[in-house]
């Protein structure tokens, strides 16, 4: 990446002649050649490509201001002088963003008169959707033009899965005394990056499937004596208590003390040593806790989840120049199995339908995300070289 500064300085050393100040600035024709003719002109609204009526004849510029406008004027103070200020942009520059005070590159010319140029010779880029290639933020800018010949570009990013695409060129003038002018070769390229493309749909739910299960759950009861609760089985018990839903208990399989005395009263009032037996559920009641095995049984449906769709392309732009992103594929289906002892059967649902691609450069995807501005603009035209091949993308008003 290089930007350099391709301005020619004159009389930086030797004699200085007025013959070569008027071939440097230019002379009124029909006229005698003055001194006065070569104050600084600081007037703002001011066209240089009109020689021939323009005077004084020295634009206002940084590497001017030792340049009288009025008085005083001296041929020394048109050493390092200049008529214009050009730089040149060549290879990959990632996001470049200038404002009027930006010293380094424009040593504070932007809102001068100098005629400036800016040539984009390479490649200038955003692989970000939210930031423009090429940004002049707000202010006043001054006789500028940005120029992209053949070969050069100004690039948008392509928007994501959904996403807006990025912007190419952003200019802000707020001068209300003069245009940026933008200008393009015939195969000099801003292109914005289009949108991003619209996920599939979900794939189809898998058929319902009638299935059946059967748990067993422990109930514990505390009597509160030393009988059964209830009925003498326990059953009342289980049907009592809150089973998960849809689970309906019929039965009683189990029945066992939690504690048991050594001695136990019959039913008759003796008094007898025998002890509850669990295997064959009988003998007498010596605990006051009981804990219940209760079966529940429950029917249900079952159905297989569908698959996701897939994701939508990527829109055409500087990190996928070769064209739009293809949708990603839909996501398989899952399946729901019913055991063969609770009905058997396997219900699957359907894989999802894939992505649609993103917007090529510059433009929109409908259901999707939008294409960039190749330029987004105020005080700004395009005065040569736009055609479909040159500028993909909306051209717009801030």
């Amino acid at each position: 990446m290089a930007i350099n500064n391709t301005s020619t300085k004159f009389f930086t050393s030797g004699e200085i002649k007025f013959s070569e100040i008027r071939d440097s600035f230019g002379d009124l024709a029909g006229t005698d050649v003055r001194a006065s003719d070569y104050f600084r002109n600081a007037t703002d609204n001011i066209d240089w490509s009109d020689d021939s009526t323009i005077s004084p004849r020295v634009p206002d510029a940084t590497e001017n201001a030792d340049v009288s406008t009025s008085t005083n004027w001296q041929m020394s103070a048109l050493r390092g002088s200049i008529a214009e200020y050009n730089i040149t942009q060549s290879g990959n520059d990632e996001e470049l963003e200038f404002s009027p005070t930006n010293v380094p590159t424009w040593n504070n010319n932007l809102s001068r008169n100098v005629p400036k140029r800016m040539d984009i010779e390479g490649v200038v880029y955003a692989n970000e959707t939210s930031k423009y290639a090429l940004k002049f933020s707000e202010g006043e800018y001054n006789n500028l033009t940005i120029n992209v010949p053949d070969g050069g570009a100004i690039y948008g990013e392509g928007g994501t899965a959904g996403g807006n695409g990025g912007g190419a060129l952003y200019v802000e003038n707020t001068a209300t005394y003069d245009d940026v002018s933008v200008t393009l070769g015939s195969n000099g390229q801003i292109y914005a990056g289009g949108g991003g493309g619209t996920s599939g749909n979900f794939g189809n739910a898998g058929p319902n499937l009638p299935c059946s299960e059967l748990r067993y759950f422990n109930v514990n009861v505390n009597t509160g004596g030393r009988s059964f609760p209830g009925d003498g089985t326990g059953f009342a018990s289980c049907e009592q208590t809150a089973f998960p839903q849809g689970f309906t208990v019929y039965d009683v399989v189990a029945r066992n003390p939690g504690s048991l005395r050594s001695r136990c009263r019959g039913k008759g009032g003796a008094r007898s040593s025998e002890t509850w037996d669990s295997n064959n559920q009988s003998g007498y009641d010596c605990s006051p806790n009981w804990n219940y095995t209760c079966p529940g049984f429950r029917r249900f449906s079952i159905s297989g989840n569908a698959g996701a769709g897939g994701a939508g392309g990527a829109g055409q732009g500087f990190s996928n120049q070769s064209g739009p992103g293809a949708g990603g594929a839909g996501e398989e289906g899952n399946s729901q199995n019913c055991p063969s002892d609770r009905g058997g059967g396997q219900s699957v649902g359907g894989t999802g339908n894939p992505g649609n691609p993103g917007g090529a450069w510059g433009e929109s995807v409908p259901g999707g995300g939008s294409g960039g501005f190749a330029l987004l603009k105020k005080g700004t035209v395009i005065t040569a070289g736009q055609s479909g091949n040159t500028v993909k993308g909306a051209v717009s008003n801030i």
